[in-house]
């Protein structure tokens, strides 16, 4: 979103930054290049896939039960207590009421690797309850959190897998129950071998990767809900709550606003019943990936609602460094889709980046239809009208946009924080913002709601080494 309000919430958010100012922009020589570049779709000749790197893996218990609840400190959030030996044979009844946590010794997880966490519980009362894990920056603000909801009956067995973040030296086991007690039992957390990051693709059309590239992240949406395991529905900045950004009219939240049918994700918007004091007045949806990367190739076939006032988009925000440091900026925006009726329009997309400390930017490559000085693209279709591929190739150096395989422009930029120190890697996000000074400017149409953006898939792609 737009740069003139970040730096009043740098603190609790990261934003979409798109200025319409040329200043720190310089032009590359030729105002564009001539020709068309267009890479070719890779349905008869699909890349390969790389798999996340193996290791050894380590069969040690690294949370069993304490022969002590005083490993679960109470707070005024909640209280646990060790109750008398479950009726299986060396295993023990953990009782919770409220919200309780145990910190997992610095060292016990190692970033990159994969866990599985298994116990039993039994829900008590008509509240809500979750068990998992969760991560901490240096700070101490959650960055991940991976739980299983306990539903209602009788004592059941959970089991979760995650893989651990960049920087896991934080984290913890956390019981989050909201006005119930629930008792837990057998309870271990052991490493297991690498989780897969991709998944099966049954159709490489609209699929535009250059050579010398492997897939290492997917999803095609083909289940019957969104995997919470790979996405997270918040922004990960105020311990993974940050439901809007700067004065935007919409919250995101879990209401059906991330419906997937037929293979497509719907991050759907919907006006309120009731106008807010604060103009918030709409629901919408968003998704963050758990997973990570620095540099490659990332595409996403997606189709735009076209109401006046709408604003979704396809963005690189910096996750937690392998320091632990939680920073804004940097930040790529593949594409923002901006409809105001006016100044933006269906036919249009946005892509920037943030500054870079010390850089001009320069436009090596520039189609006739992009305009550097508000880096907008005219495209000769309209984007509500149907599926189209919309990439970005990250280098150490700069980033290049490509609308259906047809090269846009490149302009120059490198991942560092604003102190000039390499940034965390990042991870992607695709949301449905609504209103706001620029796709609000002339207002927003009800009657074209609940309206979504549709995903067809997402997908990542790194640099092949010789080895692959």
């Amino acid at each position: 979103m737009r740069s003139s309000s970040l730096l009043a919430c740098l603190v609790v958010a990261a934003c979409q930054v798109a200025s319409k100012s040329s200043a720190g922009e310089t032009r590359s020589k030729a105002e564009f290049t001539t020709g068309e570049v267009r890479l070719p779709e890779r349905s008869k000749a699909p890349p390969p896939t790389i798999p996340p790197a193996a290791y050894a893996v380590d069969p040690s218990e690294l949370a069993a039960f304490p022969a002590s609840a005083s490993d679960w400190p109470s707070s005024p959030k909640g209280s646990a207590a060790l109750l008398a030996n479950d009726a299986r044979p060396g295993t023990q009844l953990l009782s919770v009421t409220g919200s309780v946590a145990k910190k997992l010794a610095p060292g016990s997880l190692i970033a990159g690797r994969s866990y599985r966490l298994t116990f039993d519980a039994q829900l008590l009362g008509t509240g809500e309850a979750k068990v998992g894990i969760k991560f901490r920056e240096a700070k101490n603000a959650t960055i991940r959190t991976f739980a299983e909801a306990i539903t209602a009956g009788p004592m059941k067995h959970y089991e979760l897998e995650f893989t651990a973040p960049t920087y896991a030296s934080a984290a913890e086991l956390a019981v989050d129950g909201r006005g119930t007690s629930l008792q837990l039992s057998a309870l271990s957390l052991r490493m297991r071998s690498a989780l897969p990051r991709t998944e099966v693709v049954s159709s490489w059309a609209g699929s535009y990767v250059p050579e010398g590239y492997g897939l290492v992240f997917n999803d095609e949406f083909n289940g019957r809900e969104l995997d919470r395991q790979r996405w997270f529905t918040r922004f990960i900045y105020g311990s993974e709550s940050l439901e809007r950004l700067n004065k935007e009219n919409q919250k995101y939240a879990d209401d059906g606003n991330h419906r997937v049918e037929n293979g497509v994700l719907y991050l759907t918007a919907r006006r309120l019943k009731l106008s807010q004091p604060s103009g918030v007045n709409y629901e919408s949806g968003m998704i963050r990936s758990d997973f990570t990367a620095r540099y490659g190739f990332f595409e996403a076939r997606v189709k735009m609602p076209g109401g006046l006032g709408v604003w979704p988009a396809f963005w690189l925000n910096s996750d937690v460094s392998e320091s632990g440091h939680l920073s804004w900026p940097p930040e790529i925006d593949i594409f923002e889709f901006v409809n105001n009726g006016k100044d933006d329009r269906v036919d249009m997309i946005h892509s920037s980046t943030t500054a870079t400390p010390g850089m001009k930017t320069e436009f090596p490559y520039v189609n006739k239809n992009f305009k550097t000085s508000i880096r907008d693209y005219v495209a000769p279709f309209r984007f509500n009208e149907g599926f189209h591929t919309i990439a970005a190739e990250w280098t150490p150096n700069d980033v290049t946009l490509y609308v259906d395989g047809l090269k846009v422009v490149t302009s120059t930029f490198q991942w560092k924080y604003a102190d000039g120190g390499l940034a965390g890697p990042a991870h992607v996000l695709l949301n449905l913002a609504i209103g706001d000074a620029w796709a609000g400017r002339y207002g927003i149409d009800d009657s074209a709601f609940p309206q979504s953006l549709a995903v067809d898939w997402v997908r990542v792609y790194q640099k092949l080494s010789p080895a692959n």
